[in-house]
């Protein structure tokens, strides 16, 4: 009577396989359980780490015997999700036609079940995930470059963190290259690198934890929210509480009266350090009092007093940009994204107004 049961052949690397898959899987769960502004961004997380689950499984089943059932392919269907992650959190449109991005990922699992051509399926894989890998990239470069700081520090630390995983999964790809050509050469020197591909995946999936729990509140609101004129709320006229109403008011006037906000370098630490203030405790009074976070709130102490430089002599002396940084901006394209976000229109049109009325 045949032996029908499974065992798996431990060593240090199976082992390791399997605590990746099993951690993967429970992140995946733990983020799309999680409750949030942001779930949405959430779920299609948790869809790529279940995807890289059972790529990582795809390795551990090889040192399972005998094994000879064959699962879904998630090889093409992991970076599709990361890319609807990383456009839901960034708000950027999702359009119907980026579901076909799944398409490559589905005609593999249909090719397979009658064909067995590996070297095709790689060579596909290989060509698609790196071409969408480099278009995220462009995509978080540009909002990078567009808005510059007038993001919030959690904003900042929220896009520097989806572009080290673009990063890492390209290293991957290059990696995984690499090994496909040295095999052809070499039967002994693949192994090495299949090593060092357990070890990265390894890591990678508990530094995408380490994460997740270190910067929860990344998870749980919206970031990158775009203000439009027409809801922009003045600095000094929001509704505010009572109990924070004389502490608000205080802020205001020492930025104003020490012009902290013409420092271009200004974050929420170093606020909070001239003003003698705990940080978290500035930052929950701006955004309770204000419903903007620390940049936009800046930003329009700068807006203001590039408008005060423009109805005074100074404006016959310098260029709109060179006011704009005498205001504490840092960058041409920072500037008129605020400006046009705060009063509606760009400051050459605003300028134009001012000429016509004088």
């Amino acid at each position: 009577m045949m032996n029908s049961s499974l065992y798996l052949e431990l060593n240090p690397f199976s082992i390791m396989d399997l605590f990746s898959f099993i951690t993967a899987l429970v992140l995946a769960l733990l983020f799309v359980s999680r409750k949030s502004e942001n779930q949405k961004a959430n779920v299609y997380l948790s869809l790529a780490l279940a995807s890289l689950a059972f790529e990582v499984f795809d390795v551990l089943s090889q040192s399972i015997y005998p094994f000879e059932l064959r699962f879904v392919q998630t090889s093409l269907l992991t970076i599709p999700f990361l890319f609807f992650y990383i456009y839901q959190s960034t708000n950027q449109t999702i359009k119907r036609t980026h579901y076909l991005l799944f398409l490559p990922g589905l005609l593999l699992n249909t090719l397979l079940l009658f064909f067995n051509d590996e070297v095709e399926c790689i060579l596909i894989e290989y060509g698609f995930n790196i071409t969408l890998l480099v278009f995220i990239w462009k995509k978080l470069e540009n909002h990078r470059a567009k808005l510059q700081q007038y993001y919030s520090d959690m904003e900042h630390k929220t896009l520097k963190w989806m572009k080290l995983i673009v990063y890492v999964f390209l290293g991957f790809h290059a990696l995984w290259i690499t090994e496909d050509i040295i095999g052809t050469q070499n039967d002994i020197l693949p192994d090495y690198f299949a090593v060092l591909s357990s070890l990265l995946t390894f890591f990678m999936i508990f530094w995408m934890g380490h994460f997740g729990f270190s910067q929860q509140e990344s998870f749980k609101i919206r970031l990158f929210q775009e203000i439009n004129p027409v809801d922009k709320k003045p600095i000094v006229e929001t509704k505010i509480e009572s109990k924070d109403e004389e502490a608000f008011q205080q802020i205001c006037s020492e930025i104003i009266e020490k012009r902290i906000f013409t420092n271009p370098k200004l974050n929420l630490r170093m606020l909070a350090e001239e003003l003698e203030l705990n940080e978290k405790e500035l930052s929950r009074i701006i955004n309770q009092q204000t419903e903007l976070n620390f940049y936009r709130f800046i930003n329009q102490f700068r807006v203001d007093e590039f408008k005060k430089l423009l109805h005074s002599p100074e404006s016959q002396k310098l260029s709109i940009i060179g006011m704009s940084e005498e205001a504490g901006f840092n960058s041409k394209s920072t500037f008129y994204t605020a400006f046009k976000s705060i009063e509606g229109i760009t400051p050459k049109q605003y300028e134009l107004q001012v000429n016509q009325s004088n």
